[in-house]
């Protein structure tokens, strides 16, 4: 069965982007911290479910309910959309998290953060050429951005392309080694190489 997308990996980035814009107001169980802290010690997914197949958790649920009250207090705030949408994604709601990421980009076209994200709305509902696209027109733009090296990684893997999954993730963690993405993303190259992952490898897409 093809894989839509990679939840756990979905699940790091957001963490990592989300959460520190919540550093003055904390999601019931979760700060900035602990996002880095279960980034670094990521495990590499290896059967994800299909969007919509498990609810969400209790504190998910909570934090997009903070994050969405928070947002309509200040409907014209990038970084309160960005968390909002981000939160959308996480918990599997792809189509709420683009409309979001859509809006920002409306106002500001050359968000590449919002590009790198939206690209993951995308991939979440299965379209996977659109995102491709998108994460190759950031990259085309800003080659060291660790975010969109670490989303096409997820792409790649999602779709059984391992060997360029690893890549990117390698690349990834070149950019900044000590970030949650960048530890996330050399703990998934590493267990890629150490559970001989790149016997998947290829250029087929999903």
């Amino acid at each position: 069965m093809r894989k839509h997308y990679a939840v756990a990996g979905i699940v790091v980035a957001i963490l990592v982007a989300s959460l520190i814009v919540l550093a003055g107001s904390r999601a019931p169980g979760k700060t900035a911290t602990t996002a880095t802290d279960e980034a670094g010690a990521a495990t590499l997914p290896t059967d994800p479910p299909s969007p919509g197949a498990s609810a969400p958790d209790t504190d998910y649920a909570a934090m997009v309910k903070l994050l969405a009250a928070r947002y309509a207090r200040h409907p014209s705030s990038t970084q309160d959309a960005m968390a909002l949408a981000d939160a959308y994604l996480m918990t599997e709601q792809p189509a709420k998290a683009e409309a979001l990421y859509a809006k920002v980009l409306a106002t500001e076209p050359d968000n590449q953060t919002a590009k790198a994200q939206l690209a993951m709305a995308l991939h979440a509902s299965g379209r996977d050429d659109q995102a491709l696209q998108l994460l190759t027109s950031v990259l085309a733009a800003n080659p060291r951005s660790q975010l969109a090296h670490y989303n096409l990684a997820i792409l790649y893997f999602s779709q059984q392309r391992a060997g360029l999954a690893r890549e990117e993730w390698r690349r990834a963690a070149a950019i900044d080694p000590t970030s949650g993405i960048g530890r996330t993303a050399r703990s998934f190259a590493d267990l890629m190489n150490d559970e001989g992952s790149g016997t998947h490898s290829g250029s087929g897409g999903g």
